[in-house]
C-alpha cells in the first residue's frame, strides 16, 4: 500500500505522457501545491520499488527519467475514490 502523498505524486505524473525528471516533477508538485515538494527522490524511488513507476534510461545513463507504469495507471483507476 502506498501513502496518500505517494498516490498524489503518482496522479500528477500520470497527467502528462512524459518521462519525468526530478526537477520537472518537483516544479509540478510545487505549482499544484501537492505535498511531496522537496522529497521527490524518495517518493519516486518508493513508487519504483512498488512497481508503479518505471525507470527510463536515455543516452545519459546517469540521469534516469521516470514514467507511470501500467500498474500505476491501474491503481489510480481503482483507488481514485479512496484518496
Amino acid at each position: 500500500m502506498i501513502t496518500e502523498t505517494e498516490f498524489n505524486v503518482l496522479k500528477v505524473m500520470a497527467e502528462k505522457d512524459i518521462n519525468w525528471n526530478w526537477i520537472a516533477l518537483d516544479r509540478a508538485l510545487y505549482t499544484r501545491n501537492v505535498p511531496g515538494f522537496g522529497n521527490v527522490a524518495n517518493i519516486v524511488t518508493s513508487l519504483v520499488n512498488s512497481g508503479l513507476v518505471d525507470v527510463v534510461y536515455g543516452e545519459d545513463k546517469s540521469r534516469p527519467r521516470y514514467k507511470v507504469a501500467q500498474n500505476g495507471f491501474n491503481l489510480i483507476k481503482e483507488q481514485q475514490h479512496l484518496f
